[in-house]
Order: structure tokens, then C-alpha cells, then sequence
């Protein structure tokens, strides 16, 4: 293919600027230019792949900002000294950080004086210098704005109230379980009436530190000081957030979770499908397709019943046999939108997680809730507990408005159920049944006029043939 005359006429420019035919003055435009370009990039930030703490994007913020940003405590250095509230209760966190410090001394810190004497706060100082480096590394923000010091000393401080507050928690909800309980430098009051608005601020991606500086820090404990009941970290947290936020669902801590946002988001891993279900879902090897199941609506006008799962383990513990879709119950409580959407934000950023369980699940959840309507059915058959106070409408709203902004993933786990629930409506007969309540019983007085009209037919037919009788009287 020829060039044309313009392409041939930038070919001889280039060809020329080659061979130095440029002015003096050009060259120092170039040269300014390079030499802006190369600071540019020697100021461009690194791409960290073992980052998981994230900014929230502005889209997502713009839905629910409370959602995601701190109302009370800022942990971590996203929003460490960005509002007055946050900066006002920072003596909160020094007290919990004081609590720590006598805790893992066995109480023998007295006073404030006795504290410094001890050497105890060097200890950990130097124990946490080790674990900075790893700690920076979570971060997708850049820490750089903050010196060693500065960073070693807020990472302490927050830590070491996160790990208190937990404790607190877990010793609130098991009033018959004391951890070594001290209490001289911790104002108690504060915690009244707001700790669950607390627990609502660690829940948060922009809030976070590290498990694994949660989990040492918590192993400096004395043992002897830590409840027979509590293992690991890993257990005191999935304790202390169970009572409330995943009420009597149970966990699969398969692997150490990178903070506890990413610990909740275990609870949504699935079980596999049984044998009967991977086998007849019917697709091809390899196919990635993204299946739409019907509406609850659609799906009882179709004949399936809609249950719920009574003793499910796992809140993904969705199935759907011999006509009858089980359902895991729903408590929809106050953070329970917070709780899913911090969840599902840290999946939609992360390029590491892989399996992306939360969102498969609230995208399934969300196609079959379109309308207040769907919600009704699920609360009369158990698998919804609305206790947010709101209507049906509010809560089809929060599912729906769940996915906005979220890229689906071409394939879920919840495929198989999918097609199967797909396969069931689209039957002959189910259709036709699925049709005739849509068209004739989906109102009472649907019904009542269909009713109505078949006995005035009836009615109509009975004076047929009676009048037919009196007019042929039997000889």
C-alpha cells in the first residue's frame, strides 16, 4: 500500500530532525522537557502487588460516603489527622495503647512514671521497628509523606487500641469470660452506647491495619492472662465480630486474612457444590458466561418454593432441589450495607483476590430481589429479618443500589443453581403456570374477577341446558 503525500512529508521531517538539523533553542525546549518527564518519573510511586489497604474509589464514596470514611476513629494512615471529630478522640486510642502496654507487663505498671521506668515502651518500639517495612507494604496509598517515626509510632498506637477494643468486645459479649481485665486508664464511659458505631469504623477498607501486626501484637500477651476459649487472634476476632455482624454463621480461616475487612469476607467463601449439581449444570469445558437467574416473583409464579435454609453453617449455603430454593436467613441490620459494601469494595480494587465471593453472592442476591414484591416473599418465608425498621421497598433498594459501580465477574459460583433455576422456569408447564398467575392470579381481585366470570359462564350454562329440558318435556 502506497503512502500518501502528507505521510511521505512526516517521514523526510523525522529523517531530517535525525540527522541534528534542529536549532539551538529547540534543543533547549527538549532538554527542559526531558529534564521534566525524568523528575515526573523519578516522583511516580511504585506499583505495590502486595498492597490491601485502598483508597475508595470517588463513584463508590459518592453512593454512601459514611459508608466508608471513619466517623469516630481514624486507624491507619489514610485518614490519621484529617478531621477534628477523629483528632478529638485520639486520647481514646493513647489510653488503649497504655492498657496494652500494662497488659502485656502483667499489671505491674502502676503509674505513668513507672511506665517509663520499665523500658517497656522501647521494647515494643523495637519489636514494631521490624515490622514496618512489611506494614508500608500493605498500603496502596503511599506512606512516604510520613518519616519512620511518625509512621512506627501512629501503626503502635492504633494496633494496640484495635487489640484492646476487641478485647473489650469480646468481654461485653461474654460477660462470663474475663480477659485480665485493667481498667485505671481506660474511661469506660466513652465506649458506652457507641462501641457497636466503634466496631462500625474497624469494618472500614480505608481504616485498616495489618492483620499479621494485630496478630503479634496480641501474641505478646501472657498467656495465662488469655481466656481458655480463645486460641489465636483469629478466634478472638471472629468471636468479637460474630454476636453482631455475622451472627451464627460459622468461618473458614483456611488462610491468614490480610486485615479484617478481608476476615469477613471468609464468611461468604462457598462450600463446594455437591457431585449431582457440578455434573448436570450442563456446560461445555471452558465456557465463562454470566447467568441472570429469574426474580423470587418469577420464580414462585413458576411453582418453586422458596425456603429458608434452618441450619445452613454458611451464609453462601444456597441450594435448590426438587423444586425448592433454599435460602440461608438474612438479618438486615443497620451495618449490614457498610459491612457489604467495605467488602465488596476491597474486591473490586484488589488484583490479588481472585475469587470474588462477596460480589458473586450480593450480584445473585441483587438479581433476584428487583422489587419490594421479591422482598415480601423472602420475609414471609423466614429468609429475610428485616431490622433496619424499613419497608420492603428500602431493603430492595439497598440490594439494588449494592451493585452499582461493581464490574461482574463472567462466571460464579452460583452458576450451576442459576441455570438450574433458569431450566425449571423455562419448562412447558411451569411457564404456562408461571403465565397464568402473572395474567390472571396476581392480584385478589385478579382472582376474584376470573372467579366472578367462570360462574357467571357456568351459571349461563346450567340455564342452557335446564331451559333446553323445559322446552323438551319427557313424554
Amino acid at each position: 500500500m502506497e503512502m500518501s503525500e502528507i505521510e511521505k512529508q512526516e517521514a523526510n521531517d523525522i529523517t531530517h530532525s535525525r540527522v541534528g538539523e534542529i536549532s539551538e533553542a529547540d534543543q533547549r525546549l527538549c532538554g527542559n522537557v526531558v529534564i521534566c518527564i525524568e523528575k515526573m518519573l523519578e516522583q511516580l510511586p511504585q506499583v505495590n502487588a502486595k498492597c490491601s489497604i485502598y483508597r475508595i474509589s470517588k463513584e463508590l464514596c459518592e453512593v454512601n460516603r459514611k459508608a466508608y470514611t471513619p466517623q469516630l476513629i481514624s486507624i491507619g494512615p489514610i485518614h490519621c489527622g484529617t478531621h477534628k471529630d477523629l483528632i478529638a478522640n485520639e486520647p481514646y486510642k493513647l489510653q488503649g495503647f497504655i492498657n496494652f502496654l500494662r497488659r502485656i507487663n502483667n499489671n505491674k505498671i502502676e503509674s505513668m512514671e513507672d511506665l517509663l521506668k520499665t523500658g517497656a515502651v522501647n521494647i515494643l518500639v523495637e519489636k514494631a521497628h521490624h515490622w514496618v517495612k512489611k506494614a508500608r507494604n500493605c498500603y496502596a496509598t503511599p506512606t512516604n509523606m510520613m518519616d519512620i517515626d511518625e509512621f512506627v509510632m501512629m501503626m503502635l498506637v492504633d494496633a494496640c487500641f484495635v487489640v484492646e477494643f476487641l478485647i473489650l468486645k469480646f468481654d461485653c459479649d461474654h460477660p462470663d469470660c474475663k480477659f485480665f481485665q485493667i481498667q485505671d486508664n481506660v474511661d469506660i464511659s466513652f465506649y458506652q452506647g457507641i462501641d457497636l458505631h466503634i466496631l462500625y469504623d474497624l469494618i472500614k477498607l480505608e481504616n485498616q491495619v495489618p492483620f499479621f501486626l494485630l496478630r503479634n501484637l496480641f501474641n505478646l500477651i501472657p498467656k495465662h492472662d488469655v481466656p481458655m476459649i480463645i486460641f489465636s487472634f483469629g478466634d478472638l476476632t471472629h468471636k468479637a465480630l460474630k454476636f453482631r455482624l455475622v451472627r451464627k454463621y460459622e468461618i473458614d480461616l483456611y488462610k491468614e486474612p490480610k486485615h479484617l475487612v478481608d476476615l469477613l469476607s471468609f464468611y461468604f467463601v462457598p462450600l463446594p457444590l455437591d457431585d449431582m449439581q457440578n455434573k448436570h449444570h450442563g456446560f461445555k469445558n471452558g465456557e465463562e458466561h454470566r447467568w441472570i437467574p429469574p426474580s423470587i416473583t418469577e420464580l414462585c409464579e413458576a411453582g418453586v418454593t422458596i425456603k429458608k435454609a434452618e441450619n445452613a453453617k454458611y451464609v453462601t449455603n444456597i441450594t435448590f432441589k426438587n423444586g425448592v430454593l433454599e435460602i440461608p436467613p438474612l438479618h438486615i441490620y443497620d451495618e449490614f450495607e457498610l459491612m457489604l459494601r467495605n467488602m465488596v469494595a476491597f474486591e473490586q480494587i484488589s488484583a490479588g483476590k481472585k475469587n470474588k465471593y462477596v460480589i458473586q453472592y450480593v450480584l445473585f442476591m441483587d438479581d433476584l430481589i428487583s422489587t419490594e414484591k421479591d422482598v415480601r416473599l423472602l420475609v414471609e418465608a423466614g429468609v429475610i429479618i428485616n431490622q433496619i425498621g424499613g419497608s420492603d421497598k428500602e431493603v430492595s433498594d439497598l440490594f439494588n443500589n449494592l451493585c452499582k459501580f461493581i464490574t461482574a465477574p463472567r462466571s460464579s459460583h452460583f452458576d450451576p443453581i442459576i441455570k438450574d433455576l433458569c431450566d425449571h422456569c423455562n419448562g412447558r408447564w411451569n411457564k404456562a403456570k408461571a403465565s397464568l398467575k402473572h395474567n390472571y392470579f396476581n392480584t385478589p381481585w385478579a382472582f376474584i374477577s376470573l372467579f366472578a366470570a367462570s360462574l357467571l359462564i357456568l351459571l349461563t350454562i346450567l340455564q342452557t341446558i335446564f331451559s333446553a329440558i323445559s322446552a323438551f318435556p319427557s313424554a
